[in-house]
């Protein structure tokens, strides 16, 4: 199959799984908390995947899990990508001095795990709504995720910003916001979109880990939360593979084409990744 249509096909995946996402009270009009049958009735006409422990639609938890899974990928990367792409861009055409504290500054944070450092600055927040709660979760994702980001960015905008036409915008005197804004930033826009696809891959992945652990608000329906009441109530002892299967598949499937969409941008945007596979 050729790399092409695997593009094609994963853009294919994550459009069904936004439409999925935004049409959730069409497709299952009941919501997520319902309870619509039996407990742990296997999958039939009514229930197509099944019900769980207290009898609550395991599809409609599905299709609304969506929504807050996929939230949690993009707005954690957008928020990441905007912090990673401002700073970047400032330190790395100023350097000198605020180059030289930035880059130490990040580096005594790089050798931290995002992740564990991410649990430990979440138990120090408290969620007054579930709203708050994602809003505040995806910010401190999107902070740690931006560390590395910037690192990325500042070395693209070092070799920008010693390019002759950069040089020429400041003879003719044209302000450094202006010099970033409207000469800098349009270079390195395809540098975001491979920095964005990949980090809403990684957040949506945290964010599902999160979930599972019961790290923030567990009232909020999403697939962790989903794997982790199967796990914890034994849906995976008794072999209930109707509560189990749909939420990981749908993580495997969201994450998969994530990746290959990231790939794609990336081999085109950087031809060094064909170089190095040569």
């Amino acid at each position: 199959m050729s790399r092409k249509i695997i593009f094609w096909v994963s853009i294919a995946v994550l459009c069904t799984y936004i439409v999925i996402a935004v049409a959730a009270p069409l497709i299952a009009p009941l919501g997520p908390t319902a309870i619509t049958g039996k407990p742990l009735q296997p999958p039939d006409n009514r229930h197509i995947f099944g019900t769980n422990n207290i009898g609550q639609d395991i599809f409609a938890q599905l299709v609304y899990g969506s929504r807050i899974t996929l939230l949690f990928g993009f707005f954690s990367a957008l928020f990441s990508v905007l912090i990673s792409t401002s700073i970047g861009i400032v330190i790395g055409y100023y350097g000198g001095w605020v180059d030289e504290i930035a880059c130490r500054t990040i580096d005594a944070f790089m050798p931290i795990p995002q992740f564990i450092l991410l649990i430990v600055l979440i138990t120090f927040f408290s969620f007054g709504t579930p709203e708050a709660s994602l809003i505040i979760v995806s910010l401190l994702m999107g902070l740690l995720g931006s560390i590395y980001g910037i690192r990325i960015m500042r070395a693209q905008v070092l070799s920008i910003a010693r390019m002759n036409y950069i040089e020429g915008a400041k003879a003719i005197g044209a302000s450094d916001f202006h010099i970033m804004y409207r000469h800098i930033l349009p270079n390195v826009m395809p540098l975001v979109m491979v920095r964005f696809v990949s980090a809403s891959q990684r957040f949506l992945l945290m964010g599902v880990g999160l979930s599972f652990l019961g790290i923030w608000d567990t009232s909020i329906v999403d697939w962790g939360t989903m794997i982790q009441n199967a796990y914890s109530q034994g849906g995976i002892a008794l072999g209930l593979w109707w509560w189990i299967l749909p939420p990981g598949i749908a993580v495997i499937g969201i994450s998969l084409a994530l990746a290959m969409i990231g790939y794609s941008f990336e081999k085109k945007f950087n031809p060094r990744v064909e170089v190095n596979r040569i």
